[in-house]
């Protein structure tokens, strides 16, 4: 339940070793490089460039992804969805120097797919040139013109359903005949022959008819069609025959697609270190870097710079310094520090929620999903995601928040009787006539939704509370201790004395009494003008409206629960409506199956969102200072493999 203190480092170091300096950072996994700046006395210091080095690194990744990708379509083995990540020792990730190793695999992956793409296109361009002169392959005269001394002849195709003697009309009168050639299905391949002078007038009476040059060449040195239609498929045998071999090359070199993988994550981490080098200010023999370590990190990095002989300076963050946030939680909260993540991160120095929250989001998950089945499910989900799976930080603390949350589920859906629902009743009553009863431990919300309501406020009443409790914490270490009273005890009070009220009526009165007095006296403090005191005292009594409004918030918790039952109940009756019998069996676990699957898919989504709204909204906003940003330290990338 805190954010971990930073240091500032600055180190001095010659240039030559600023690289190498990076890449030691890089290993340690705990520093956030930022832009170094020269003090004033540091004259003559310069950014550090290596554009040029990036450049080429980032070329390299890019070409490194696109062999991979081509790769993928020949792999016969893939990683499973549920395999780890392999893991791979730093000391072992080097890059081979260039043109060798896998340098040299990623550009011939390159070369043949590029080769390949090339073929595919010549080969369909083929196919279709074939597919253009086959009408004409028993016609024994050049394509698609032929011109002598005194004539001209074209051929092309005609509509099927042209009729000849409307051909015969268009042409008559013109020195011109036509010939068919070959009778298809859709078309009729002819030949038109005219007289020179009359060529071009024959050709516009016979386009209205619907005629069309042939698309395609052959001379009598092709062969005529028959001669080149054998030369093009000749080629295009042989095009298929390189593709396959290239097919069957690339299946090979999938064998090494691992360790592509691995030189794209080497390249990466290069990147980022060339990234992070780029920050530096630096002379013709010094550089100067800076940045953020977390203070228990400082040891090791204390003891590195030692080894390496750099100078270094390790300061507290001044007060206009953009400090990076590091939550530090036990292991219980530490998996819900992904929710504070989706909002924002706290601003430095300011109180840490996340240990508070986290039980309070367990409770209200358990109480929205109240229901052991989904729990269970929810629950062994996540613990084999995360031993199968062996994810990220970020998605492992996601998935165990879920896990806890599941529990949570289970918990309260004994104590209200959720067991998919009401699967265990309607069965037992709508099969076996045999009622079992109420299942609830405590109570059944369906039945006694106005006690599910009154749980539902009760627990935001709670949330609200601790709230303002924190906000008086906040507050009174700041060394406002009059806001703390007034702005945050005050109104702690007054839910204290309306919850007394219930129960002790003459104490809750007298507390609620205190609290308005209070909040009347001291609303309009900061007020300079006497009548706005007055004024802003009975103004802030207006608030009550807000916080009424956020308790009535946590009726959601309610809705919630109920919409998952009744559902849940929906699918249960529905299941066992066609009876006991060997078809109602088999139709109750299809929809069974199908229905509590998307009923608990659906609802979940609808938990996870409201219950953190009711944080969002309801309970950060009476204290929280948002705007941190998140530490974020230069590490070896990851994509394909876990560097050691």
């Amino acid at each position: 339940m805190a954010i971990t203190k930073m240091k500032r480092f600055r180190i001095l170091t010659l240039k030559d070793e600023a690289k190498s300096l990076v890449a030691s950072l890089q290993s340690l996994r705990c520093a956030d490089i930022e832009k170094a700046e020269a003090s004033e006395d540091e004259a003559g210091f310069e950014s550090y460039d290596v554009s040029e080095d990036e450049s080429a690194v980032k070329t390299r990744i890019s070409e490194t992804a696109a062999a991979l990708d081509f790769l993928a379509l020949f792999r016969k083995k893939s990683r499973g969805l549920f395999s780890p990540l392999p893991e791979v020792s730093e000391k072992d990730a080097s890059l081979p120097p260039p043109g060798e190793g896998e340098f040299a695999t990623v550009r011939h992956v390159l070369d043949l797919r590029d080769e390949r793409t090339r073929l595919i296109a010549d080969k369909t361009a083929v196919q279709n040139e074939i597919s253009s002169l086959l009408p004409w392959e028993g016609l024994a005269e050049p394509i698609p013109r032929i011109e002598t001394e005194s004539t001209v002849s074209v051929v092309g195709s005609l509509p099927a359903k042209a009729q000849p003697a409307k051909i015969e009309r268009l042409l008559d009168g013109l020195p011109a005949v036509i010939e068919t050639v070959r009778t298809e299905q859709t078309v009729r391949c002819v030949m038109l022959t005219a007289h020179r002078d009359s060529f071009d007038e024959a050709l516009a009476a016979l386009s209205r008819a619907g005629f069309s040059p042939a698309g395609c060449e052959a001379d009598e040195k092709d062969g005529f069609a028959a001669g080149k239609i054998a030369r093009l498929r000749n080629d295009l045998s042989e095009m298929v025959k390189r593709i396959e071999e290239i097919d069957e090359e690339a299946e090979k070199l999938s064998e090494r697609t691992e360790k592509l993988e691995l030189h794209h994550d080497v390249l990466s981490s290069e990147a980022e270190r060339l990234k992070a080098a780029s920050k530096f200010e630096v002379t013709e023999k010094c550089a100067i870097l800076s940045g953020w370590v977390p203070e228990p990190a400082l040891p090791s990095v204390t003891r590195l710079l030692d080894e390496r002989g750099d100078a270094y300076e390790f300061t507290d963050p001044a007060g206009d310094d953009d400090v990076p946030i590091l939550l530090s939680n036990d292991r219980f909260s530490r998996s819900y520090e992904p929710v504070i993540e989706l909002y924002s991160l706290p601003r430095y120095g300011s109180f840490d929620p996340t240990l508070i929250m986290s039980f309070f989001y367990t409770v209200i998950f358990g109480l929205m999903l109240a229901d052991v089945g989904y729990g269970v499910l929810i629950t062994l989900g996540c613990i084999l995601g995360i031993k199968l799976m062996k994810p990220k930080k970020s998605t492992r603390n996601m998935l165990s928040m879920f896990a806890k949350c599941g529990i949570s589920c289970i918990v309260c859906g004994i104590l209200f009787g959720g067991y998919f629902g009401d699967a265990p009743s309607v069965i037992m009553d709508r099969w076996f006539a045999k009622p079992l009863g109420e299942l609830a431990v405590w109570f059944n919300p369906l039945t006694n939704f106005t006690t599910f309501l009154t749980v539902s406020l009760v627990i935001g009443a709670v949330h609200l509370v601790t709230g303002l409790a924190i906000k008086f914490y906040v507050l009174w270490r700041q060394g406002k201790k009059l806001d703390a009273l007034f702005d945050a005890g005050a109104w702690i009070l007054l839910f204290v004395g309306a919850g007394a009220f219930l129960f002790f009526r003459p104490v809750g009165i007298a507390l609620v009494a205190v609290a308005l007095l209070t909040l009347i006296a001291t609303g309009g403090r900061h007020n300079k003008n006497p009548i706005m005191k007055i004024f802003g005292g009975f103004a802030s009594l207006y608030d009550i409206v807000g916080y009424l409004s956020d308790l009535l918030s946590y009726s959601r918790i309610l809705a919630l629960g109920l919409a998952s039952m009744v559902i849940a109940s929906v699918f249960n009756i529905l299941g066992t409506m066609p009876g006991p019998s060997v078809v109602g069996v088999v139709f109750f676990i299809v929809i069974f199956l199908i229905g509590h699957l998307l009923n608990m898919a659906i609802n979940l989504l609808g938990t996870f969102v409201h219950t953190s709204r009711l944080q969002y909204i309801e309970f950060f906003g009476k204290f929280y200072e948002d705007g941190g940003r998140p530490f974020e330290p230069l590490t070896p990338s990851s994509k394909y493999v876990v560097f050691k």
